[in-house]
């Protein structure tokens, strides 16, 4: 029995959900506690955590509670209901802007990580068909049309503020949603300072300055807007240290796309500072939502034959036998998967 053990951004404040943005490190020490009892896959995102799991939902939310060192009220899928939510996860149907791309790779990323650590026996082919179901989705559908994102949200924020074109300064860069953020930054017009920390760059090919990551703070001053979106477990600026390095009486934009958060809540109190995170965004992701509500519904769709076809191929797998010796059975699964699935149903497994 597969279970999903689900904590996402609209049932859970960020407060929450940044106990449970576990590291690499605690990830590795999860897998190693989940292979006895079956293994699974932990997705970590900054609007989410997910496992998806063999074990009781009970073991798996003691798992996760104790690697947080706290409680938390999980929403939970099991069987069929799991194996719908995390292909409409995969098609971007669950995300806070529907249709963003990023939940693709960042599903991808979960997986290969679970599968390098030797956890994934038993759900190798339910992922590698969400995942493709991800992909199908987008190339039959405009679900990525009106192409948005917390990337494109925080520059178009940038640009709001600024009134035009700004200097910014951007820690984290170097990651998925940061490269993203850079991206949109350097075609909206913006001047980037980019930090960076042992690690090459490449913001300097794209006209971006880069300067070490310990000289943050003393960026500060000179720049109109920062946008931080590490993975570190611990505050990027602080509040009295931010306080410290502003010098000039100007406004600035604080946006913090991480989790747990890079910037401070108290940045915000600071006189000129404006502080906002990634929760921030639900009012202009409500919007990207309203506009595509019919590729939403189209989505849906396909997703409704991905899940059908992953059916038919899983009930095949369990009736190879009598599925190769009945034509009727090979064409009902060509013409009708959910209706072979069904059938198959009705006969024991193989052995």
């Amino acid at each position: 029995m597969l279970c999903c053990i689900s904590l996402q951004f609209d049932g859970a404040p960020l407060a929450v959900r940044e106990k449970f943005a576990f590291p690499p490190h605690t990830r590795r020490e999860l897998y190693a506690r989940l292979k006895p009892l079956g293994g699974g896959v932990l997705l970590v995102t900054c609007n989410r955590t997910e496992l998806y799991c063999f074990c009781p939902p009970e073991e798996g939310e003691r798992l996760l509670c104790s690697a947080a060192g706290d409680t938390a009220a999980f929403v939970r899928y099991e069987d069929a209901a799991a194996h719908e939510h995390l292909f409409l996860l995969a098609a971007g149907l669950c995300s806070m802007l529907v249709g963003e791309d990023e939940i693709v790779h960042q599903l991808k990323n979960a997986y290969l990580e679970a599968q390098a650590a030797g956890a994934t026996k038993g759900a190798d082919a339910l992922f590698q068909a969400a995942l493709a179901c991800g992909r199908r989705v987008r190339a039959e559908t405009k679900i990525g049309a009106f192409a948005c994102s917390v990337a494109t949200l925080a520059a178009n924020a940038v640009t709001a503020f600024t009134h035009g074109h700004g200097r910014v300064l951007l820690v984290g860069g170097s990651g998925m949603v940061g490269s993203a953020v850079l991206k949109n930054l350097v075609s909206a017009g913006h001047e980037v300072v980019a930090t960076e920390r042992t690690h090459a760059f490449s913001a300097a090919a794209d006209g971006v300055r880069t300067i070490a990551y310990a000289e943050r703070y003393a960026a500060l001053d000179g720049v109109d807007a920062v946008i931080s979106c590490t993975a570190s477990p611990h505050v990027v600026f602080t509040a009295e240290r931010t306080a410290a390095s502003l010098k000039t009486e100007r406004a600035r934009l604080f946006l913090d796309l991480a989790v747990p958060p890079d910037i401070h809540p108290a940045i915000g109190a600071i006189e000129g500072c404006v502080r906002r995170d990634i929760d921030g965004f639900r009012a202009e992701a409500e919007e990207n939502n309203r506009k595509k509500q019919a590729a939403a519904a189209q989505a849906r769709a396909v997703v409704a034959a991905c899940l059908a076809e992953y059916a038919a191929s899983a009930a095949a797998r369990l009736h190879a036998g009598l599925l190769q010796s009945d034509r009727s059975l090979q064409a009902l699964k060509k013409s009708d998967p959910a209706a072979f699935a069904a059938k198959m149903a009705q006969y024991p497994a193989e052995k």
